[in-house]
Protein backbone atom coordinates (compact mmCIF):
# COMPACT_ATOMS: atom_id res chain seq x y z
CA UNK A 1 0.00 0.00 0.00
CA UNK A 2 3.01 2.31 1.03
CA UNK A 3 4.06 1.62 -2.65
CA UNK A 4 0.99 2.37 -4.06
CA UNK A 5 1.17 5.90 -2.17
CA UNK A 6 4.82 6.73 -3.28
CA UNK A 7 4.19 5.39 -6.68
CA UNK A 8 0.42 7.85 -6.80
CA UNK A 9 2.52 10.78 -5.48
CA UNK A 10 4.86 10.49 -8.00
CA UNK A 11 2.20 10.47 -10.95
CA UNK A 12 0.07 13.65 -9.91
CA UNK A 13 3.62 15.41 -8.98
CA UNK A 14 4.39 14.75 -13.03
CA UNK A 15 0.80 15.69 -14.12
CA UNK A 16 1.07 19.21 -11.92
CA UNK A 17 4.20 19.49 -13.93
CA UNK A 18 3.57 18.47 -16.79
CA UNK A 19 0.42 21.01 -16.41
CA UNK A 20 2.70 24.15 -15.11
CA UNK A 21 4.25 23.16 -18.42
CA UNK A 22 1.49 23.79 -20.50
CA UNK A 23 0.42 26.77 -19.30
CA UNK A 24 3.79 28.86 -19.88
CA UNK A 25 5.02 26.84 -23.00
CA UNK A 26 2.39 29.03 -24.74
CA UNK A 27 4.32 32.03 -24.21
CA UNK A 28 7.33 33.38 -25.11
CA UNK A 29 8.96 37.03 -23.75
CA UNK A 30 11.20 39.19 -25.82
CA UNK A 31 13.55 41.88 -24.39
CA UNK A 32 13.79 42.96 -21.09
CA UNK A 33 15.19 39.28 -19.45
CA UNK A 34 12.94 37.25 -22.03
CA UNK A 35 13.77 34.37 -23.99
CA UNK A 36 14.78 36.54 -26.97
CA UNK A 37 15.95 40.19 -28.20
CA UNK A 38 14.13 39.23 -31.37
CA UNK A 39 10.51 39.28 -32.10
CA UNK A 40 11.31 38.04 -35.54
CA UNK A 41 13.15 34.89 -34.21
CA UNK A 42 10.60 34.34 -31.33
CA UNK A 43 7.94 34.08 -34.43
CA UNK A 44 9.99 31.46 -35.69
CA UNK A 45 9.91 29.57 -31.91
CA UNK A 46 6.23 29.60 -31.48
CA UNK A 47 3.01 27.29 -32.53
CA UNK A 48 -0.38 28.15 -33.54
CA UNK A 49 -2.73 30.28 -30.69
CA UNK A 50 0.96 31.12 -28.56
CA UNK A 51 1.19 34.54 -27.29
CA UNK A 52 4.48 36.78 -27.89
CA UNK A 53 4.86 39.29 -25.30
CA UNK A 54 7.21 41.65 -26.42
CA UNK A 55 8.40 44.63 -23.71
CA UNK A 56 9.43 48.19 -24.26
CA UNK A 57 12.39 49.00 -26.37
CA UNK A 58 13.26 49.61 -30.14
CA UNK A 59 13.35 46.31 -32.17
CA UNK A 60 14.78 46.95 -35.92
CA UNK A 61 13.38 44.79 -37.71
CA UNK A 62 10.33 43.55 -39.97
CA UNK A 63 7.86 40.53 -39.41
CA UNK A 64 6.10 37.92 -41.38
CA UNK A 65 3.49 36.22 -39.38
CA UNK A 66 2.49 32.90 -41.19
CA UNK A 67 0.57 31.47 -38.37
CA UNK A 68 -1.88 32.24 -35.60
CA UNK A 69 -0.45 33.64 -32.56
CA UNK A 70 -0.74 36.70 -30.27
CA UNK A 71 1.89 39.55 -30.39
CA UNK A 72 1.66 41.76 -27.48
CA UNK A 73 3.36 44.67 -26.91
CA UNK A 74 3.86 45.82 -23.04
CA UNK A 75 4.91 49.54 -22.47
CA UNK A 76 4.68 50.53 -26.46
CA UNK A 77 7.74 48.49 -27.78
CA UNK A 78 8.62 49.94 -30.64
CA UNK A 79 8.92 47.52 -34.14
CA UNK A 80 10.80 50.08 -36.61
CA UNK A 81 11.26 49.07 -39.96
CA UNK A 82 13.83 51.42 -41.20
CA UNK A 83 11.84 52.70 -44.46
CA UNK A 84 12.57 49.59 -46.69
CA UNK A 85 9.70 47.49 -47.15
CA UNK A 86 6.31 46.53 -44.84
CA UNK A 87 6.75 46.28 -41.20
CA UNK A 88 4.85 43.83 -40.30
CA UNK A 89 2.88 41.81 -43.02
CA UNK A 90 0.20 38.94 -41.90
CA UNK A 91 -0.42 35.55 -43.71
CA UNK A 92 -2.62 33.94 -41.06
CA UNK A 93 -5.73 34.16 -39.95
CA UNK A 94 -6.98 34.72 -36.25
CA UNK A 95 -3.72 37.40 -35.81
CA UNK A 96 -3.66 39.91 -32.59
CA UNK A 97 -1.48 43.11 -32.81
CA UNK A 98 -1.83 45.08 -29.94
CA UNK A 99 0.22 47.45 -28.10
CA UNK A 100 2.98 48.36 -30.71
CA UNK A 101 4.36 51.77 -31.59
CA UNK A 102 4.47 50.76 -35.65
CA UNK A 103 6.94 52.96 -37.28
CA UNK A 104 9.06 54.08 -40.47
CA UNK A 105 7.76 51.64 -43.57
CA UNK A 106 8.77 51.52 -46.86
CA UNK A 107 8.47 54.88 -48.95
CA UNK A 108 7.15 54.65 -52.90
CA UNK A 109 5.49 56.39 -55.65
CA UNK A 110 5.34 53.11 -56.89
CA UNK A 111 4.58 50.69 -54.70
CA UNK A 112 2.47 50.53 -51.68
CA UNK A 113 4.23 50.01 -48.49
CA UNK A 114 2.55 50.21 -45.39
CA UNK A 115 3.43 49.64 -41.75
CA UNK A 116 0.82 46.47 -41.39
CA UNK A 117 -0.56 44.79 -44.20
CA UNK A 118 -3.43 41.76 -43.84
CA UNK A 119 -2.59 39.59 -47.26
CA UNK A 120 -5.31 37.86 -49.19
CA UNK A 121 -7.37 35.21 -48.04
CA UNK A 122 -6.83 35.91 -44.40
CA UNK A 123 -9.25 36.44 -41.85
CA UNK A 124 -10.13 37.13 -38.31
CA UNK A 125 -7.15 39.62 -37.70
CA UNK A 126 -7.52 42.12 -34.81
CA UNK A 127 -5.29 44.97 -34.89
CA UNK A 128 -5.81 47.10 -31.45
CA UNK A 129 -4.62 50.28 -29.34
CA UNK A 130 -1.41 50.51 -31.47
CA UNK A 131 0.52 53.73 -32.71
CA UNK A 132 1.20 54.11 -36.38
CA UNK A 133 3.78 56.73 -37.20
CA UNK A 134 5.40 57.55 -40.52
CA UNK A 135 4.71 55.11 -42.31
CA UNK A 136 3.22 55.40 -45.99
CA UNK A 137 0.30 53.65 -45.51
CA UNK A 138 -0.42 52.95 -42.33
CA UNK A 139 -2.68 49.44 -42.30
CA UNK A 140 -3.64 48.08 -45.72
CA UNK A 141 -6.05 45.07 -45.82
CA UNK A 142 -6.16 43.15 -48.69
CA UNK A 143 -8.73 41.21 -49.48
CA UNK A 144 -9.55 40.44 -46.19
CA UNK A 145 -12.79 39.34 -44.22
CA UNK A 146 -13.72 39.50 -40.77
CA UNK A 147 -11.13 41.93 -39.36
CA UNK A 148 -10.88 44.09 -36.44
CA UNK A 149 -9.07 47.42 -35.88
CA UNK A 150 -9.73 49.19 -32.90
CA UNK A 151 -8.64 52.37 -30.95
CA UNK A 152 -4.75 53.00 -33.29
CA UNK A 153 -3.69 56.38 -33.41
CA UNK A 154 -2.20 56.93 -37.28
CA UNK A 155 -0.48 59.49 -38.23
CA UNK A 156 2.74 60.42 -40.55
CA UNK A 157 4.64 63.48 -40.57
CA UNK A 158 6.05 62.75 -44.35
CA UNK A 159 5.80 66.06 -46.32
CA UNK A 160 6.11 64.69 -49.54
CA UNK A 161 2.49 64.11 -51.64
CA UNK A 162 3.60 61.07 -53.90
CA UNK A 163 4.97 59.29 -50.50
CA UNK A 164 1.92 59.74 -48.58
CA UNK A 165 -0.46 57.02 -48.80
CA UNK A 166 -4.01 56.41 -46.61
CA UNK A 167 -4.20 55.81 -43.46
CA UNK A 168 -6.26 52.63 -43.11
CA UNK A 169 -6.81 51.31 -46.50
CA UNK A 170 -9.58 48.42 -47.78
CA UNK A 171 -9.79 46.43 -51.15
CA UNK A 172 -11.95 44.03 -51.54
CA UNK A 173 -12.67 42.95 -48.30
CA UNK A 174 -15.96 41.98 -46.52
CA UNK A 175 -17.42 42.33 -42.55
CA UNK A 176 -14.68 44.57 -41.47
CA UNK A 177 -14.67 46.54 -38.12
CA UNK A 178 -12.76 50.07 -38.50
CA UNK A 179 -13.36 51.27 -34.60
CA UNK A 180 -12.16 54.08 -32.47
CA UNK A 181 -9.17 55.33 -34.69
CA UNK A 182 -7.43 58.47 -34.43
CA UNK A 183 -6.02 59.23 -37.79
CA UNK A 184 -4.12 62.80 -38.77
CA UNK A 185 -2.18 63.70 -41.73
CA UNK A 186 -2.43 60.74 -44.27
CA UNK A 187 -3.83 61.39 -47.87
CA UNK A 188 -7.07 59.92 -47.39
CA UNK A 189 -8.00 58.92 -43.34
CA UNK A 190 -10.53 55.83 -44.11
CA UNK A 191 -10.37 54.29 -47.97
CA UNK A 192 -12.57 51.51 -49.06
CA UNK A 193 -12.79 49.93 -52.14
CA UNK A 194 -15.22 47.21 -53.26
CA UNK A 195 -15.79 46.65 -49.16
CA UNK A 196 -19.16 45.13 -48.12
CA UNK A 197 -21.02 43.94 -45.10
CA UNK A 198 -18.79 46.24 -42.68
CA UNK A 199 -19.14 48.91 -39.82
CA UNK A 200 -17.04 52.08 -39.72
CA UNK A 201 -17.86 53.66 -36.03
CA UNK A 202 -16.21 56.33 -33.50
CA UNK A 203 -13.46 57.19 -35.47
CA UNK A 204 -11.80 60.79 -35.61
CA UNK A 205 -10.11 61.80 -38.44
CA UNK A 206 -8.87 65.25 -39.40
CA UNK A 207 -5.88 67.34 -41.40
CA UNK A 208 -5.63 64.48 -43.91
CA UNK A 209 -4.41 66.07 -47.78
CA UNK A 210 -7.88 64.57 -49.47
CA UNK A 211 -10.73 62.88 -47.54
CA UNK A 212 -11.67 61.83 -43.96
CA UNK A 213 -13.23 58.87 -45.66
CA UNK A 214 -13.43 58.04 -49.28
CA UNK A 215 -15.25 54.94 -50.39
CA UNK A 216 -16.31 53.52 -53.81
CA UNK A 217 -18.24 50.32 -55.08
CA UNK A 218 -18.45 49.62 -50.81
CA UNK A 219 -22.71 48.42 -50.44
CA UNK A 220 -24.12 47.62 -47.17
CA UNK A 221 -22.14 49.92 -45.28
CA UNK A 222 -22.78 51.61 -41.86
CA UNK A 223 -20.88 54.58 -41.14
CA UNK A 224 -21.28 55.56 -37.43
CA UNK A 225 -20.40 58.06 -34.74
CA UNK A 226 -17.51 59.56 -37.40
CA UNK A 227 -15.82 63.05 -36.83
CA UNK A 228 -14.11 64.48 -39.95
CA UNK A 229 -12.72 67.77 -39.07
CA UNK A 230 -10.05 70.19 -41.71
CA UNK A 231 -9.66 67.59 -44.09
CA UNK A 232 -8.50 68.90 -47.70
CA UNK A 233 -11.48 67.37 -49.11
CA UNK A 234 -14.30 66.37 -46.96
CA UNK A 235 -15.48 63.12 -47.22
CA UNK A 236 -16.15 61.75 -50.67
CA UNK A 237 -19.08 58.47 -50.91
CA UNK A 238 -19.05 57.46 -54.55
CA UNK A 239 -20.68 54.09 -56.36
CA UNK A 240 -22.19 52.80 -53.84
CA UNK A 241 -25.91 51.46 -52.56
CA UNK A 242 -27.74 50.44 -49.73
CA UNK A 243 -25.26 52.70 -47.07
CA UNK A 244 -26.18 54.12 -43.72
CA UNK A 245 -24.35 57.08 -42.77
CA UNK A 246 -25.74 57.75 -39.23
CA UNK A 247 -24.94 60.49 -36.33
CA UNK A 248 -21.62 61.66 -38.07
CA UNK A 249 -19.46 64.99 -37.70
CA UNK A 250 -18.46 67.04 -40.88
CA UNK A 251 -17.05 70.17 -39.45
CA UNK A 252 -14.84 72.54 -41.04
CA UNK A 253 -13.87 71.00 -44.57
CA UNK A 254 -13.10 74.27 -46.67
CA UNK A 255 -12.06 74.92 -49.82
CA UNK A 256 -12.24 75.60 -53.53
CA UNK A 257 -12.76 71.88 -53.69
CA UNK A 258 -14.02 70.92 -50.54
CA UNK A 259 -17.04 69.58 -48.72
CA UNK A 260 -18.23 67.50 -46.20
CA UNK A 261 -20.03 65.39 -47.92
CA UNK A 262 -20.06 64.52 -51.64
CA UNK A 263 -21.93 62.10 -53.06
CA UNK A 264 -21.93 60.82 -56.53
CA UNK A 265 -23.90 57.96 -57.99
CA UNK A 266 -25.28 57.01 -54.23
CA UNK A 267 -28.44 54.92 -54.09
CA UNK A 268 -31.03 53.85 -51.61
CA UNK A 269 -29.48 54.66 -48.53
CA UNK A 270 -30.09 56.90 -45.48
CA UNK A 271 -28.08 59.66 -44.37
CA UNK A 272 -29.62 60.71 -40.79
CA UNK A 273 -28.45 62.57 -37.67
CA UNK A 274 -25.45 64.30 -38.91
CA UNK A 275 -23.81 67.33 -38.47
CA UNK A 276 -22.51 69.80 -40.72
CA UNK A 277 -20.94 72.91 -39.82
CA UNK A 278 -18.74 75.36 -41.45
CA UNK A 279 -17.88 73.32 -44.72
CA UNK A 280 -17.70 75.13 -47.98
CA UNK A 281 -20.62 72.66 -49.13
CA UNK A 282 -22.60 71.12 -46.98
CA UNK A 283 -23.72 68.03 -49.16
CA UNK A 284 -22.79 67.98 -52.63
CA UNK A 285 -25.17 65.32 -54.08
CA UNK A 286 -25.13 64.43 -58.35
CA UNK A 287 -26.51 61.67 -59.17
CA UNK A 288 -27.81 60.81 -55.83
CA UNK A 289 -30.85 58.09 -55.75
CA UNK A 290 -33.87 57.40 -53.57
CA UNK A 291 -32.21 58.50 -50.14
CA UNK A 292 -33.17 59.57 -47.02
CA UNK A 293 -31.75 62.47 -45.36
CA UNK A 294 -33.92 63.30 -42.00
CA UNK A 295 -32.76 65.09 -39.23
CA UNK A 296 -29.44 66.34 -39.94
CA UNK A 297 -28.18 69.98 -38.84
CA UNK A 298 -26.84 72.09 -41.51
CA UNK A 299 -25.38 75.40 -39.66
CA UNK A 300 -22.79 77.78 -41.23
CA UNK A 301 -22.00 76.46 -44.27
CA UNK A 302 -21.32 78.46 -47.52
CA UNK A 303 -23.16 75.61 -49.48
CA UNK A 304 -25.61 73.97 -47.17
CA UNK A 305 -27.10 71.45 -49.92
CA UNK A 306 -25.92 71.62 -53.78
CA UNK A 307 -28.54 69.16 -55.54
CA UNK A 308 -27.59 68.46 -58.82
CA UNK A 309 -30.39 67.59 -61.33
CA UNK A 310 -29.17 63.67 -62.00
CA UNK A 311 -30.04 63.32 -57.96
CA UNK A 312 -33.97 62.52 -58.25
CA UNK A 313 -36.13 60.79 -55.90
CA UNK A 314 -34.66 61.47 -52.55
CA UNK A 315 -36.19 62.41 -49.52
CA UNK A 316 -35.75 65.44 -47.16
CA UNK A 317 -37.45 65.60 -43.90
CA UNK A 318 -37.64 67.41 -40.70
CA UNK A 319 -33.67 68.99 -40.83
CA UNK A 320 -32.38 72.11 -39.39
CA UNK A 321 -31.25 74.28 -41.65
CA UNK A 322 -28.96 77.33 -39.71
CA UNK A 323 -27.26 80.08 -40.89
CA UNK A 324 -25.87 79.06 -43.89
CA UNK A 325 -25.04 81.55 -46.46
CA UNK A 326 -26.99 79.76 -49.34
CA UNK A 327 -29.15 76.79 -48.07
CA UNK A 328 -29.74 74.76 -50.99
CA UNK A 329 -28.64 74.93 -54.78
CA UNK A 330 -29.63 73.15 -57.84
CA UNK A 331 -29.13 73.48 -61.78
CA UNK A 332 -32.34 71.91 -62.39
CA UNK A 333 -35.44 72.26 -61.47
CA UNK A 334 -35.78 68.98 -58.97
CA UNK A 335 -39.25 68.14 -59.51
CA UNK A 336 -38.45 64.78 -58.55
CA UNK A 337 -37.15 65.51 -54.97
CA UNK A 338 -38.98 65.77 -51.80
CA UNK A 339 -39.14 68.81 -48.86
CA UNK A 340 -40.96 68.10 -46.46
CA UNK A 341 -40.92 69.76 -42.49
CA UNK A 342 -37.11 71.24 -42.40
CA UNK A 343 -36.82 74.19 -40.57
CA UNK A 344 -35.39 77.30 -42.13
CA UNK A 345 -33.92 79.99 -40.56
CA UNK A 346 -35.05 82.20 -43.19
CA UNK A 347 -38.55 81.31 -43.51
CA UNK A 348 -40.99 83.89 -42.71
CA UNK A 349 -44.42 82.65 -42.76
CA UNK A 350 -47.13 82.23 -40.11
CA UNK A 351 -49.00 79.36 -37.83
CA UNK A 352 -51.98 80.62 -37.13
CA UNK A 353 -53.70 76.96 -36.65
CA UNK A 354 -50.38 76.91 -34.19
CA UNK A 355 -49.64 72.77 -35.64
CA UNK A 356 -46.15 73.83 -35.60
CA UNK A 357 -46.35 73.92 -39.49
CA UNK A 358 -46.18 77.01 -41.92
CA UNK A 359 -49.23 77.80 -43.51
CA UNK A 360 -47.16 78.61 -46.45
CA UNK A 361 -44.73 76.74 -48.62
CA UNK A 362 -41.11 78.00 -48.32
CA UNK A 363 -39.04 78.31 -51.25
CA UNK A 364 -35.14 77.68 -50.59
CA UNK A 365 -33.82 78.46 -53.60
CA UNK A 366 -32.63 82.24 -54.08
CA UNK A 367 -32.32 83.81 -56.79
CA UNK A 368 -29.18 85.19 -55.97
CA UNK A 369 -28.32 81.34 -55.44
CA UNK A 370 -29.17 80.70 -58.80
CA UNK A 371 -27.07 83.56 -60.42
CA UNK A 372 -24.09 82.99 -58.56
CA UNK A 373 -24.48 78.87 -59.77
CA UNK A 374 -24.28 80.02 -63.49
CA UNK A 375 -21.88 83.03 -62.58
CA UNK A 376 -19.72 82.40 -59.92
CA UNK A 377 -18.61 86.26 -60.37
CA UNK A 378 -21.50 87.67 -59.18
CA UNK A 379 -20.29 86.99 -55.39
CA UNK A 380 -19.10 90.28 -55.77
CA UNK A 381 -22.15 91.74 -55.21
CA UNK A 382 -23.40 89.01 -52.13
CA UNK A 383 -25.58 91.10 -49.81
CA UNK A 384 -26.06 94.28 -51.55
CA UNK A 385 -28.59 96.67 -52.26
CA UNK A 386 -29.29 95.61 -55.16
CA UNK A 387 -29.93 91.88 -54.64
CA UNK A 388 -31.62 92.41 -51.87
CA UNK A 389 -34.17 94.06 -54.43
CA UNK A 390 -34.14 91.54 -56.98
CA UNK A 391 -34.46 89.07 -54.21
CA UNK A 392 -37.78 90.27 -53.31
CA UNK A 393 -39.24 90.96 -56.45
CA UNK A 394 -38.70 87.35 -57.24
CA UNK A 395 -40.50 85.97 -54.04
CA UNK A 396 -43.43 88.28 -55.67
CA UNK A 397 -43.47 87.40 -59.06
CA UNK A 398 -41.37 84.01 -59.75
CA UNK A 399 -39.44 83.91 -63.08
CA UNK A 400 -36.15 82.74 -62.56
CA UNK A 401 -36.24 80.11 -59.34
CA UNK A 402 -38.80 76.76 -59.89
CA UNK A 403 -42.24 76.75 -58.49
CA UNK A 404 -42.22 73.41 -57.85
CA UNK A 405 -38.80 73.71 -55.70
CA UNK A 406 -40.51 74.05 -52.37
CA UNK A 407 -40.85 72.25 -48.50
CA UNK A 408 -44.98 72.73 -48.62
CA UNK A 409 -44.69 71.89 -44.74
CA UNK A 410 -41.64 74.44 -43.28
CA UNK A 411 -41.26 73.46 -39.76
CA UNK A 412 -41.66 76.84 -37.47
CA UNK A 413 -39.27 75.34 -34.99
CA UNK A 414 -36.09 74.47 -34.85
CA UNK A 415 -36.10 71.14 -33.97
CA UNK A 416 -33.63 69.92 -30.77
CA UNK A 417 -31.11 67.21 -32.81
Amino acid sequence: MGRYRFLNSCFLFLINCGFAFHLTAGTVHVGKEGHTNSIAGALQTVEVGDSVIVHEGVYHETLVITIPVVLKGVGSPVIDGGNQVDVVSIFADSVVVEGFIIANSGKSSLKDYCGLKINKGVAGVVVNNNIFTDNSIGIFIQAAEDCRITNNRINTSLAEGPLIGNAIHCWKSKNLAIEGNHIRRHRDGIYLEFVSNSIIRHNNVAKCLRYGLHFMFSNEDDYLYNIFRENGAGVAVMFSSHINMLYNTFDNNKGGASYGLLLKDISYGKIAGNRFTRNTVGIFMDGGLSLTLQENVFSENGWALRLMASSVENSFTRNNFLGNTFDVITNGASEKNYFSENYWDKYKGYDLNRDGIGDVPYHPLSLFAVISEYTPAAMLFFRSFLVNLLEQAERIIPTVTPRNFADNKPAIRQYAL
